[in-house]
């Protein structure tokens, strides 16, 4: 049994479905994560069980069912800060990429949610900080300074993701209108 799996199980007690919930969203991200740092080679078949397990298994999970209209957001929050992370880490500005490595495992936050769900807001907070060390188990300067050498002695980054140019403009009027 995975170490992953078996933190789960501690911090998750009795509730398998909840567990199964975590590790499939775990999964997605990493495949996710895999294609848009194309830091791993993916086949085919890794790509479709991620998105069977995107479409089919978590909609499907009963701890997913009875917690969807409380997850989804949480889920949706977690997708756009990591979003956001890789366009700020890419930005090759040193405040930024710290700010990416804040943002970039909010999965974590969602695993403390399932907490309290699972038992209750006095277990959320005994354990809270403790899930975030168990995830969030990167230094900060291990995290800066993968950025000062290549990937498998590829020295080419991965390009950036699509971007909506017509938001932050969208934006920019927003905020310019605000201040009038």
């Amino acid at each position: 049994m995975s170490r992953e799996r078996e933190f789960l199980q501690q911090v998750l007690p009795n509730n398998p479905s909840a567990v199964a919930f975590c590790e499939t969203v775990f999964e997605i991200s990493q495949v996710l994560d895999d294609l848009i740092d194309g830091d791993a080679q993916l086949d085919q078949g890794t790509v479709i069980r991620a998105f069977w397990r995107a479409l089919i298994d978590l909609p499907d999970n009963p701890f997913y069912r009875q917690h969807e209209p409380f997850l989804r957001p949480q889920l949706a929050t977690a997708l756009q800060d990591w979003t956001d992370s890789v366009t700020l880490e890419r930005s090759g500005d040193e405040h930024d990429r710290h700010l990416a490595f804040v943002l970039r495992d909010q999965l974590s936050g969602v695993v403390v949610q399932c907490v309290r769900l699972v038992g209750g807001y006095e277990l959320m907070r005994q354990v809270g900080p403790t899930v975030r060390r168990f995830f969030h188990d990167e230094l900060l300067s291990d995290y800066v300074a993968g950025f000062e050498r290549p990937v498998d002695g590829d020295d080419d980054q991965a390009p950036a993701p699509e971007t909506d140019h017509v938001y932050p403009e969208d934006v920019s009027e927003s905020l310019q209108e605000d201040k009038a």
